[in-house]
Formats: structure tokens, C-alpha cells, sequence
């Protein structure tokens, strides 16, 4: 995970390079950032825009999970991040978007309240899930998942976070990862059957 930790953490976020990351036989097909060796999904309970308790790796099952920690008031790689995994399983079939769930995990718990995440969600895709928890279990959530833990600045108004979309399989192991790029959208297109896949990872 140090190439985590070494990608480049911007105001809102970070790119990296797919090309720092190694390959599997599966990974070979893939259009995203393959982790060689992939990393197991971690324990991680919020709670989500209903008010409920929402354990990532339950709620997974089956299913393959891509999760985001941002911030509703990012002006420009969150929202351009949410919009490209919509637009990806608006291009998906029906059987693809099944097997998906998209998480969003606010960094800024203090601005983004429950309504306010729920409202911002919505803007993208009704089934988007909205994770919110206290800043210490927002920290702990961001380091169980291998991530830079995020900053904010002194007027509260600027977040640095991680920019990677996190891609568990429905064995909860996480073989790949995306970053920001004019070509996420037809990369998760690509890689979500792939994903989906219970042959592929022997889920």
C-alpha cells in the first residue's frame, strides 16, 4: 500500500499512476489500477443517510462494492468522480448494475449532516450509499482502507483527501483501484463485468 500513501493529495483529492501498480492474471484484463498483491477488505461500520447502521463488508456481499471518501462541498474531483460512476452504470446492463454498490464516505462529517449527504447523493443516482460517522471513525475507516488519512484546513473550508474510487470484489478483496481521468467512465464500463464476475475471483 505505500504507493497509497505516496500518491499526490491535493485540495481535493489525489491522481496517481496506474503504471506504479503490478498485474495479476485477472488484473491482466483489467483497465484499472491493479494491486499485486490485492488487499482484504476491512471492518468498517458508519452509519448511512437512513440513520442506520451500515457495515461495509455485510452490505457487500455479493456484490461488488466501489467506495469513495470525499465531501460534499469538493468543487471539483468529487462530484466529477460520482458523476463518471453513474454515467459507467448508465452504460452498464441491467445484470452489471445489480452486482454494484456505490459507497460515498464523507471526510467531512462536521458540513456533511445525513440530509445534506442524502441531498448531494441523489444529484448522481438514488442508490448511491451515503456513509457518515464521527471524525475519529472517519479517520479509522480511511486508514483500515489503506488511505492517507484527509486534512482540513484551518477555515474549514478546503479538504485534502484521497482521490482513489476502491473496487471490492464480491470476495471482499480489493484487487483494483481508480483514479480521476477522462477515462474512468469507459474503465469502470470495462472493468465492472470483470468484477462482477463470481468466476473471476472464485466468489
Amino acid at each position: 500500500m505505500l504507493f497509497l500513501i505516496a500518491a499526490l493529495v491535493g485540495a481535493c483529492g489525489a491522481a496517481g499512476e496506474r503504471d506504479q501498480l503490478g498485474a495479476t492474471q485477472v488484473g491482466d484484463r483489467l483497465h484499472g489500477g491493479v494491486l499485486s498483491p490485492p488487499n482484504v477488505e476491512p471492518r468498517v461500520v458508519l452509519t448511512d443517510t437512513d440513520g442506520r447502521r451500515y457495515d461495509l463488508r455485510r452490505e457487500g456481499d455479493g456484490k461488488v462494492t466501489l467506495v469513495y471518501f470525499g465531501y460534499t462541498h469538493c468543487p471539483d474531483v468529487c462530484p466529477t468522480t460520482m458523476a463518471d460512476i453513474a454515467e459507467a452504470l448508465r452504460q452498464s446492463t441491467a445484470g452489471v448494475r445489480r452486482r454494484v454498490r456505490v459507497v460515498f464516505v464523507t471526510v467531512d462529517p462536521h458540513r456533511d449532516r445525513l440530509p445534506v449527504l442524502r441531498r448531494w447523493l441523489d444529484n448522481f443516482d438514488t442508490g448511491f450509499v451515503g456513509l457518515r460517522g464521527t471524525l475519529r471513525q472517519v479517520i479509522a475507516a480511511q486508514r483500515a482502507a489503506g488511505l492517507p488519512v484527509s486534512k482540513v484546513a484551518r477555515d474549514g473550508k478546503t479538504v485534502e483527501h484521497a482521490a482513489q474510487v476502491i473496487a471490492y470484489t464480491p470476495d471482499h478483496i480489493e484487487h483494483v483501484l481508480y483514479f480521476d481521468g477522462p477515462s474512468t467512465i469507459d474503465d469502470l464500463r470495462h472493468d465492472l463485468p470483470i468484477l462482477a464476475s463470481a468466476v473471476a475471483y472464485g466468489s
